[in-house]
């Protein structure tokens, strides 16, 4: 799928100079812990001479982890959550690091009937087994699909109307899932929401994990660490190539980087561009930053004051200067974007824009009575460049009259009690196919619906999408009026599609820059070697 061209327009000189200004406040607000350093730009991948080695002990870092981290593979929130489920449990499909759909342990889905969508066959990839030694069967798949439905775990959604009791295998590596009503973005939602659907064996224990992922389960302590082994009988012949797998919790992105600079971890994933500068130029680390579809947006409740004004919402995405907050709070490391999510999409609209207009804002402000608007935002240090983004906001949103205080809390705060309920806050997401993004954030069952957004006639033409052929003109249109709801009545601000920025190593070998978000070449450690 084609990008659109998104580039920032050229910038004049008295921008720049409030560039620098804002830049400066975005290193204080993220902890004014770094020198500013240039902007490295992209680095292709580098390429090991020789062939992959065997053996070796890994090391990978990242921030965001706290007491609710999790070994369960439909219990996941978090990026080291999902480091550790990626290196347990394989799902059925999931998005590669180019954003293309890749069957993992199934072959095959498609729908029995054409232009039905009510029932789909999954054929299972043969000879998979277990970290127990049990062989992937349909009752496996089945299995989970129920755990998840009945838990109401996150992963509920993006099944959509699958119907659990009628659902079947017809031999041992086949299952039939039966549906209760058109669902033609099935393959679409597995793939894009993957990292919910892992698949565990018939009557798994959490306390015993076991997948059919590249490393099996040694040790875990939750909001530290975890210790994993090579997985001699992986599904993937001659995978993976490190003996053991460690991944260790950080409390923030500088101690990480640190770290990866004194050779305690061998990747450190979600930096800033002020650390992935300064890597870049330290001795033994590769920098690699990843252009992606992944977003980092801004969250307004649209069910509460001020929010539950529409014209509220609008002035808060028309007072966003977005190539500004881009080189400010990201160092240039993001794509220019409009409140839009999915742009790798085959139906993303390219274009609605929306450019910055104060004066607009103002207006729209005072008519809903909010002239002197003050509001807190909640943030954290939980992916790349969130708490400078929020600094950055609160300078600029000074010039439309609001006040933005900005509350930066622990990460394990943020994803704490309040999560989901923060009125304005932050969130951040991979790269997903649009109807897996509504399915995750914007439908009322949605597992993170932030926004609270609860919009029957939305509802509607969702139900709609899922019952037309994926690729349809009929389709695009839907998609179309459906993103202009986003575009116009959505409670996110999404200014940029934010570069994933990670850091190597330079005694490991066997990472890629990755299109979708996720961190450290799309969690592929069973790629990575020791050079």
């Amino acid at each position: 799928m084609d990008r659109p061209d998104r580039s920032p327009a050229p910038t004049s000189s008295a921008a720049l100079g409030r560039r620098q200004l804002l830049r400066g406040v975005a290193l204080a607000g993220a902890g004014g812990l770094v020198a500013a350093c240039s902007n490295p730009g992209s680095r292709s991948q580098p390429v090991a001479s020789g062939s992959p080695k065997r053996g070796g002990a890994l090391k990978a870092g990242l921030t965001g982890g706290g007491p609710t981290d999790t070994v369960d593979p439909h219990k996941g929130v978090t990026y080291l959550d999902t480091a550790r489920l990626q290196s347990l449990y394989s799902p059925l499909v999931q998005l590669d690091a180019n954003a293309n759909l890749e069957y993992m342990l199934a072959e095959s889905i498609t729908p029995t009937r054409s232009n039905d969508f009510t029932e789909w066959e999954i054929k299972l990839r043969p000879g998979v087994t277990f970290h127990n030694g049990k062989s992937l069967t349909a009752q496996d798949v089945i299995y989970t699909l129920n755990r998840i439905v009945s838990n109401g775990f996150s992963g509920t959604n993006p099944l959509g109307p699958v119907d659990i009791k009628n659902t079947k295998a017809a031999d041992p590596l086949t299952v039939l899932v039966k549906m209760t009503k058109p669902f033609s973005s099935f393959v679409n939602q597995l793939a894009g929401s993957w990292v919910f659907l892992y698949i565990a064996p018939v009557g798994f224990d959490p306390a015993k994990p076991a997948g059919t992922g590249p490393f099996m389960f040694k040790s875990f302590t939750s909001g530290q660490r975890s210790l994993f082994t090579r997985n001699p009988h992986y599904w993937r012949s001659g995978l993976p190539y490190a003996d053991t797998l460690e991944i260790i919790d950080f409390a923030d992105a500088v101690s990480l980087s640190d770290s990866l600079r004194t050779g305690v971890v061998h990747a450190a994933g979600t930096l800033d561009g002020p650390l992935i500068a300064t890597l870049d130029n330290a001795g033994g680390v590769t920098a690699v930053p990843s252009k992606g579809g992944g977003i980092v947006p801004f969250t307004m409740r649209v069910d509460v004051p001020p929010f539950h004004d529409v014209r509220v919402r609008q002035a808060m995405r028309l007072l966003v200067d977005r190539a500004q907050l881009i080189a400010s709070a990201l160092d240039g490391h993001g794509t220019l974007a409009n409140d839009l999510f999915s742009p790798f999409d085959h139906d993303f609209d390219g274009k609605l824009v929306r450019p910055t207009d104060i004066a607009q804002a103002k207006f729209l402000l005072k008519q809903a009575g909010q002239e002197n608007l003050t509001v807190p935002l909640t943030t954290s240090q939980i992916a790349t460049g969130t708490v400078a983004m929020a600094t950055v906001l609160a300078e600029q949103a000074k010039a439309a009259g609001v006040q933005i205080n900005v509350n930066n809390v622990p990460s394990g705060t943020f994803f704490g009690k309040q999560y989901l309920s923060w009125p304005f806050a932050q969130d951040y997401y991979n790269y997903y196919p649009y109807m897996a993004q509504v399915a995750e954030s914007m439908l009322s069952a949605s597992p993170f619906n932030e926004t609270h957004t609860n919009d029957p006639g939305y509802a509607k033409l969702y139900d709609q999408a899922n019952a037309t052929a994926s690729g349809s003109p009929l389709e695009q249109e839907i998609l179309y009026e459906m993103q202009n709801f986003d575009f116009s009545q959505g409670g996110y601000i999404i200014p940029a599609y934010v570069d994933s920025l990670d850091a190597y190593s330079t005694k490991i070998a066997g990472f890629r820059s990755a299109k979708i978000g996720q961190p450290l070449s799309n969690f592929d450690m069973e790629h990575w070697y020791f050079a």
